[in-house]
């Protein structure tokens, strides 16, 4: 569970719930909600207890840590639902919390739901590059004053520094992969 994964590695790092609170914008009490399962947590604060924790966003959910050449069967995806948003992410590609261990790249595929956006705040990853294939349905990148519109088949690269925000303008999902290098969650 997600809040087992906080407390885990925050008692790791020897940082302390009521410092996590500060540096996530939350409260102690907060944070020992999440960390006892009572609480579903908002992606917003999932990512600043990932950024206080110096750790991709990914590692709360991930289910084991790979070295090797791994398989993934597709019902072992790490997946992640959010509640504040329509949708779904399946990691692809396996994530490492040991030390000096990088993935290169991260794949992922994701659901939007209909007459959706993909976070409600603008996306911006400074390092990584983002490359994104529309498997089915229609899917809008909105970035600077620009909106890009997807159909099935079609792709787009995203270059790093690059604000965007994904939209489903249609009445069905949308299912993509995409592909981030270097790995950002």
């Amino acid at each position: 569970m997600v809040g087992e994964k906080i407390k885990a590695i925050r008692m790791e790092k020897g940082i302390t719930a009521k410092d996590l609170a500060e540096k996530s914008d939350v409260t102690p009490g907060y944070i020992s909600q999440i960390e006892r399962n009572l609480i579903s947590p908002s992606l917003s604060v999932l990512m600043r207890i990932a950024e206080a924790l110096s750790i991709p966003l990914v590692s709360l959910f991930s289910q084991e840590e790979q070295e090797e050449v791994t398989v993934i069967p597709k019902d072992n995806r790490t997946r992640i639902q959010f509640a504040d948003i329509n949708m779904e992410y399946q990691f692809v590609t396996p994530y490492s919390r040991k030390k000096n261990t990088c993935t290169q790249m991260e794949m992922l595929c994701f659901r939007l739901g209909p007459k959706s956006w993909g976070s409600t705040i603008v996306q911006y990853h400074e390092e990584a590059g983002e490359c994104t294939l529309v498997l089915k349905g229609t899917l809008e990148y909105h970035i600077g004053g620009t909106v890009y519109t997807l159909h099935e088949g079609d792709s787009i690269y995203v270059p790093p520094k690059t604000y965007h925000q994904l939209y489903n303008p249609s009445d069905e999902d949308v299912e993509a992969v995409a592909s981030i290098s270097p790995a950002l969650y």
